[in-house]
């Protein structure tokens, strides 16, 4: 579990059709994946909307984000089920995925880890999912 006190970072949104159902998610893993306590402590402090505006990341939305210094294009932020880090599919439950979710491009968000290490990441783009990508990727 992140050890960053949550008062400092940039306020995020989730649509409320996907937050019980990735809270109870986060739940499900919290004994399993160390990333599963992130995305609960990421989705207690969410705001909730109907609807996503354009440019806000989400379940299956691309992002191209600077993580520690890296760039990673075109990233599917996808249940963990869906997740394959090699093939640009990232999973919610893992503390890069929970940071992602809510944040809007130009926001970026830092934490240090368990282990002591500080950590940042930038959103740069979001863009909505191409159908046709999910299909030949078996999502």
């Amino acid at each position: 579990m992140l050890a960053t006190a949550t008062k400092n970072r940039p306020p995020i949104l989730v649509a409320e059709d996907e937050h019980e159902r990735l809270v109870e998610l986060a739940l499900a893993a919290m004994d399993r994946m160390p990333g599963a306590a992130d995305l609960f402590v990421e989705l207690s402090r969410a705001k909730t909307v109907t609807t996503l505006p354009s440019g806000v990341v989400g379940v299956d939305s691309l992002v191209t984000f600077d993580y520690d210094g890296a760039c990673y294009r075109d990233f599917a932020l996808v249940d963990p089920h869906h997740a394959n880090f090699a093939e640009g599919r990232i999973s919610i439950i893992t503390t890069v995925g929970a940071m992602l979710l809510g944040l809007a491009e130009g926001q970026s968000i830092a934490w240090t880890g368990e282990d002591g290490r500080s950590h940042a990441l930038a959103v740069i783009k979001v863009s909505e999912r191409d159908a046709r990508r999910a299909a030949v990727q078996g999502d």
